[in-house]
């Protein structure tokens, strides 16, 4: 039988029936947490953290995605996050919109993946991800995507912002999620 997770002293555990009654009816962040409207990822971040707590005690955070337009302080109205369960080889996504979780569902596919540990805030990203568009594709970009992840773009966790210019090829510009650095840059 796999063996639960030790919690440190202190730290608590939102009872089950608190947490699905928070995902049914619409868990709202207090005030100190986060204001209504656009949000950096790390804003809504403590929702999700109790909720893939009650579905798995070894969930580890290992993707993050806006689920809403990221605008140049690298804020969002929503913000999806993704958390693998090694015990149960289980994944499970969260979207969160305006401080409430809107969705919890148990991904069909499931991939052991790297957990996310230390990684700055969308908004501390935004600066170099935005200077290197600005470079590659002058002042009429857009950005399409702001992404969280390890092991995919780069061995260590990466911010990858995708920009796209009209119609064009789309940059992506992948920036270290520990310094917030330029790691690389290409067009696809």
């Amino acid at each position: 039988m796999p063996r639960k997770r030790e919690r440190p002293k202190g730290e608590s555990r939102f009872p089950i029936a608190w947490v699905l009654l928070a995902i049914a009816s619409g868990w709202v962040v207090p005030q100190a947490v986060c204001a209504e409207g656009a949000q950096t990822a790390r804003g809504w971040l403590p929702i999700v953290l109790h909720a893939a707590d009650a579905w798995a005690d070894d969930a580890r955070l290992v993707w993050v995605e806006n689920d809403a337009p990221v605008d140049a302080t690298g804020r969002a109205e929503a913000w999806g996050y993704l958390f693998y369960s090694p015990l149960q080889h289980a994944m499970r996504s969260y979207s969160v919109r305006d401080g409430a979780l809107t969705t919890a569902k148990d991904q069909a596919v499931s991939v052991a993946a790297p957990g996310l540990d230390a990684w700055l805030d969308s908004d501390a990203v935004m600066d170099a991800a935005l200077r290197r568009a600005n470079s590659d594709l002058g002042p009429e970009h857009r950005l399409e995507n702001l992404l969280l992840v390890r092991g995919v773009f780069a061995r260590e966790a990466a911010w990858v912002a995708v920009f796209v210019l009209a119609e064009g090829p789309r940059l992506f510009v992948v920036c270290d999620a520990q310094s917030g650095d330029v790691l690389r840059a290409w067009r696809g």
